[in-house]
């Protein structure tokens, strides 16, 4: 005996059309997301990059306040690139390094304000003497075990204090004045 059986195959299409509708709507909401975590990682790459630019200026800021410093306490002469000068007066920078002006009262510090060698960046920097103190085991402060000798010093020396500057170098992106990075150092040499 034949048996005839029901034909299921529209109920069926309907079944496999709602399960390829579902899967096609999961896929495009994975894609949209992979697309939208992808535009927005890439945003912040690039303002991470901006900053990180930015912040290198400030910290190279600070790195050229403390090449002068050196080259001053060094060679008892200012490098012949200093430009910027707030008041105009190395005098006042020189009264600075030496620790002659210091952060009592208004006017204990001076500014400087240059352009990186691009021209994208300016950078202005500020320096402070913080003051000074005796390197131990010099000028008759003892402390033990003795301090290692000074580079190209040691017995004899004549350098014996410790100097101490705030240098603050803030840089601003010339194209967009928004990106600003601070960096804030003390800075410490011997004289």
């Amino acid at each position: 005996m034949e048996k005839a059986g029901r034909d299921n195959s529209i109920k069926e299409s309907g079944i496999a059309l709602v399960t390829i509708l579902v899967m096609v709507v999961v896929i495009m909401t994975l894609i949209g997301g992979l697309t939208y975590l992808f535009l927005k990682t890439t945003g912040a790459n690039i303002i991470n990059r901006q900053f990180s630019t930015v912040y290198e200026a400030s910290k190279g800021g600070v790195e050229y306040m403390a090449g002068i410093i050196n080259a001053y306490i060094n060679d008892g002469q200012l490098p012949g690139n200093i430009g910027g000068v707030k008041s105009g007066n190395l005098e006042k920078l020189k009264m600075i390094i030496n620790c002659s002006l210091q952060i009592e009262g208004e006017g204990g510090e001076e500014t400087i304000t240059m352009k990186t060698a691009d021209g994208k960046y300016t950078i202005t920097t500020e320096i402070r003497c913080l003051g000074t103190s005796p390197i131990p085991g010099q000028g008759g402060v003892l402390r033990f075990p003795p301090p290692p000798p000074l580079s190209g010093g040691g017995i004899g020396t004549t350098k014996n204090a410790y100097i101490f500057y705030s240098i603050i170098s803030t840089a601003q992106m010339n194209d967009d004045p928004k990106s600003i990075a601070r960096t804030e150092a003390v800075y410490k040499t011997v004289k």
